[in-house]
């Protein structure tokens, strides 16, 4: 039974939605399958930037494409799997700013999006990295939302379809067309991801009243 005076922080119980503590962390942690998607995810990017750079703009952009397309997969083998773990859950995390940041980055060095848009996104990034660790200082973890999850898929797509109007030759009319509709995604998916950013606020506000 716990001691209300003297707490043990190691088997203490978290309230809903607390961080619990106590667990080392392993290597083995890392290897679970979620987790290698997530790193997954980061390795390939940073791959098919390298790609990029010296020739290799088809393979670039296939490996861009598994990134849009294993966005959400880690999450989905972790619940499916029942590997749901708070280390899994920051992989998930970094794997979309790293990824997410490095193509826009590459983006802005081809000529096929504007600086301010990588700007947004990194603010963007740094508060909520803060407004979670101030939760956890609380005690709380802030779960993803919907709309942050959302936020995320529509910039990945809509920079997979800016990188194609930047590496496939295509008629001017499809470039153009293809090229609104990249730049629109990447637009109204940091519009998302800074409302996910409020709601995340307002959870962790609440957690300190």
């Amino acid at each position: 039974m716990r001691n209300p005076v003297s707490p043990d922080p190691v088997n203490a119980r978290p309230r809903p939605g607390g961080i619990a503590g106590g667990a080392a962390l392993r290597f083995s942690d890392f290897l679970t399958l979620p987790n290698l998607v997530s790193l997954g995810r980061i390795a390939g990017m940073s791959l098919a930037v390298f790609l990029y750079a010296i020739g290799y703009p088809v393979a670039f952009l296939l490996l861009g494409l598994a990134s849009c397309l294993s966005d959400h997969l880690d999450g989905y083998l972790a619940r499916r799997l029942g590997m749901s773990t708070a280390l899994g859950a920051l992989l998930d995390q970094t794997a979309d700013s790293y990824t997410i940041s490095l193509a826009m980055l590459w983006l802005i060095t081809a000529g096929g999006a504007p600086q301010w848009m990588l700007a947004v996104f990194l603010l963007r990034e740094f508060w909520v990295a803060a407004v979670r660790r101030y939760a956890a200082h609380a005690g709380v973890e802030i779960p993803s939302r919907f709309v942050g999850k959302l936020a995320t898929a529509v910039i990945y797509w809509g920079l997979f379809l800016s990188a194609v109007t930047v590496v496939w030759p295509l008629p001017q009319s499809w470039h153009r067309f293809l090229s609104f509709v990249g730049r629109a995604g990447i637009f109204v998916g940091l519009g998302l991801s800074c409302w996910a950013a409020v709601r995340y606020s307002r959870s962790a506000a609440r957690t300190a009243a």
